[in-house]
């Protein structure tokens, strides 16, 4: 009866209302009335055709005003990512989102929600949900000159996979509320922007008590440059230091042992790459290109360096029809991490590696109006040196998407 209760609720919450003005929902630019390159945070190629419940992240700056849901039933071969298509169930989704914003010329101030829940029938722990609130307000670049902003949002959600450093570390029935925020200032010249951004945020756990706190702190200070060619090609190379620390994770040595019974775990993130857009009207694509390393600034066995590019493109050639495909791959390599279960006979350390590999494909059409109706399939692949952890999953869904 809760489950039912809370996929009704979903449901209702991804009724759509009236909307009108910028509705694009590939984001915004730096100016807030155009669908470019996202300004910051983890670009979400796709918008909710991505389909994944994500932690922390910063929402869309967008003005005019929108909404856009979507209500799924699919498989899922893996529900829990343990192993190989090891827990198939049946699942349920409900996704809505809402925007509101204006650009006064001098000032531009919006407001953002989102609220997706997935219910998997017959698992019920292992059913999921993700509510975000925020707003921005800005000073837009116009035709140039100084511009600033800030964006923050707050959320609450219950999630399924978590993961710190390494391995991967999958807690089920696991809550969390948090927030995040970015502060910037840039200057644009002709169809070049620079700007200066620094952000931070906060994540607090509802773990049980046998579970050591995950709770966190992040900031840091990012830097990069947005460049426009004639409103076809958009790229925003961008480089990013970050500082997270965590209130009860205990440090441990490579061998897993504690460092010190006082040294909480701390990490420093150092990335780098570069965001792209092209639009040639039949096709769309747009995507990342990036690079991360992280350390572990006590003990060191968490050093790794982490390349990956994900991306979508959209195919316009009919315009009833909707065909996007998108991809994101990723593999990690560890400096100093020991794999003990794979080491060769008379060696002492052995590279460490995690991969990882998503692919997806979706097809929708407009049956009348707003409404859509269409089918997606995905395929993620994650495999890992570190106690030969990773899984496989497959999922397919259908889908009746409204927005305006």
């Amino acid at each position: 009866m809760r489950s039912c209760l809370l996929f009704s609720m979903l449901l209702l919450l991804a009724t759509p209302a009236f909307a009108q003005g910028d509705t694009q929902p590939s984001g915004t630019s730096p100016d807030g009335d155009k669908k470019p390159v996202e300004p910051f945070s983890n670009f979400e190629v796709g918008g909710l055709a991505d389909g994944e419940y994500l932690p922390l992240t910063l929402g869309r700056d967008r003005t005019g005003l929108g909404f856009r849901s979507r209500l799924s039933f699919g498989w899922d071969s893996n529900v829990f990512k343990l192993d190989r298509n090891d827990d198939s169930a049946l699942f349920g989704d409900a996704i809505g989102e809402g925007w509101v914003g204006a650009n006064f010329g001098v000032i531009a101030l919006g407001a953002r929600a989102k609220v997706a829940g997935r219910l998997h029938f017959g698992e019920p722990d292992a059913n999921q949900w993700d509510m975000k609130l925020g707003g921005f307000v800005k000073m837009p670049y116009g035709g140039g000159g100084f511009g600033f902003g800030l964006s923050a949002d707050v959320l609450y959600q219950q999630l399924q996979t978590y993961e710190l450093a390494g391995p991967i570390t999958r807690q089920d029935d696991l809550r969390a509320s948090g927030g995040i925020a970015r502060a910037y200032i840039g200057y644009a010249v002709s169809f070049v922007i620079f700007e200066l951004g620094v952000h931070g945020q906060t994540t607090d756990f509802s773990e049980e008590s046998r579970i050591p706190s995950y709770d966190n702190w992040d900031i840091g200070a990012d830097f990069s440059v947005y460049i426009n060619a004639w409103d076809t090609v958009e790229l925003r190379p961008y480089v990013d230091f970050s500082y997270e620390w965590f209130r009860d994770q205990t440090d441990l040595q490579d061998d897993g042992t504690l460092l010190n019974q006082q040294d909480d775990l701390q990490l420093l993130k150092f990335g780098y790459g570069v965001d792209w857009r092209i639009d040639l009207g039949l096709i769309e694509a747009e995507g990342r290109a990036y690079a991360m390393r992280q350390d572990d600034s006590a003990a060191g066995f968490n050093r790794y360096w982490q390349h990956g590019i994900r991306g979508a493109i959209d195919f316009n050639f009919y315009d009833p029809l909707r065909i996007t495909a998108g991809a994101h791959f990723w593999t990690r390599e560890y400096d100093d991490r020991v794999d003990f279960d794979s080491l060769d006979l008379g060696t002492t350390t052995k590279t460490t590696f995690e991969r990882f590999a998503q692919i997806y494909a979706e097809v929708s059409y407009n049956v009348w109006g707003p409404l859509y109706l269409g089918g997606r399939y995905s395929y993620t692949r994650r495999i890992s040196d570190v106690n030969n952890g990773g899984y496989a999953v497959h999922q397919a869904a259908i889908f009746l998407e409204l927005g305006f």
